[in-house]
């Protein structure tokens, strides 16, 4: 397991970091091993292993799963993920066991007729290129490399597209839309509306206030360095700067096209459930007129069942760890609305 820190990226405990993770967590790539991505027994689509490449020279592994009679004369939609903070595979696995949201919901789409495209982050696992000091307009050039290959591919209808941003994947998806109007769908979970700056410094301090072993005034008194804190971890981080500075909110306020799902968890710790109306706000702000947005339930910033939600505690949730079957019909059903032919 990887540490991580705090930014909407997370707050600073032991387990990883799906919105914005610590330096240290996005500085160590976890190194290039196989994994076993291919589709369970008796599942009604096949999973290709792929290569993906990118306008920036490397190339990009990845799955494509393929729903069964899938081809040139029976095209489908498709979807390419989006990882959170910090060096993910494919499935966006955090290093607590089960959790494998991206492999989640692309069965299920699977079995619904609609392809996915999931890669692991550049320099991870089986991808080529350097993680390190990649800001989010490279990740987005990597994503959009993701959708100009799914257009080379005969089985899929490049006319019927759509993402899946979960974390600071949610924050990057509108970058990815505002380049590729063509989108007919984008999802995003656990994202936010509003400035970095101010989420890094809620999840800092909320660490801090939940530290036991910390007296009241300690607290007060390492409450009162957070500014500080944010500024430090700024410095010499292209990654940290960008997302900083970068005005996310005017991202969303550029994106007419497409159709937009805004989900976050009731319990989400890490990005606050708050702006979840205020994200859909910006979407309509463009003149986006398919704006779908709910705060779900019972569930934390990974869309597990969890009465909390505080990331501290995430590796003593029950295994294996699921995403809420719940959430993923929500997105599914979505998308095969919005991804239907026509």
């Amino acid at each position: 397991m990887r540490e991580w820190m705090s930014v909407l990226v997370i707050a600073s405990l032991a387990v990883v970091a799906p919105l914005a993770g610590a330096q240290g967590a996005r500085a160590r790539t976890p190194a290039a091993t196989l994994h076993d991505y291919s589709a369970p027994p008796g599942a009604p689509y096949t999973a290709e292993n792929v290569t993906v490449p990118t306008p920036m020279g490397h190339t990009l592994a990845g799955t494509l799963t393929l729903p069964a009679g899938a081809g040139r004369a029976h095209p489908v939609p498709a979807i390419v993920t989006i990882t959170g903070t910090g060096p993910q595979d494919r499935d966006e696995y955090l290093g607590l066991e089960g959790y494998r949201p991206f492999r989640q919901l692309a069965d299920s789409l699977g079995r619904r007729g609609i392809a996915v495209l999931r890669m692991d982050d550049r320099g991870v696992g089986q991808s080529k290129g350097t993680f390190k000091g990649t800001t989010d307009e490279g990740f987005a050039a990597d994503i959009r490399a993701g959708l100009a290959y799914l257009r080379t591919r005969p089985e899929i209808d490049a006319t019927r597209l759509g993402l899946i941003g979960h974390s600071e994947g949610a924050i990057t998806a509108p970058m990815v839309a505002e380049q590729e109007p063509a989108l007919r769908a984008i999802v995003l979970l656990a994202g936010v509306a509003r400035s970095l700056r101010e989420t890094l410094t809620y999840q800092i301090s909320n660490e801090i206030q939940h530290n036991a072993k910390l007296t009241p005034h300690q607290k007060d008194s390492a409450l009162a360095t957070v500014p500080k804190t944010v500024d430090s971890l700024q410095a010499g981080d292209p990654w940290m700067t960008f997302l900083l500075t970068h005005d996310f909110g005017a991202d969303q306020r550029r994106v007419a096209t497409p159709a937009v799902l805004i989900l976050t968890g009731a319990n989400d710790q890490q990005a606050d459930p708050k702006q979840v109306e205020a994200m859909a706000a910006n979407f309509r702000a463009a003149g986006n007129r398919d704006v779908t947005a709910h705060v779900v339930p019972g569930v934390n910033h990974l869309f597990v069942r969890d009465a909390d939600g505080y990331p501290g505690n995430y590796t003593r949730l029950p295994k294996p760890v699921r995403m809420e079957p719940a959430v993923v019909g929500i997105v599914v059903d979505w998308l095969v609305q919005r991804l239907r032919q026509g």
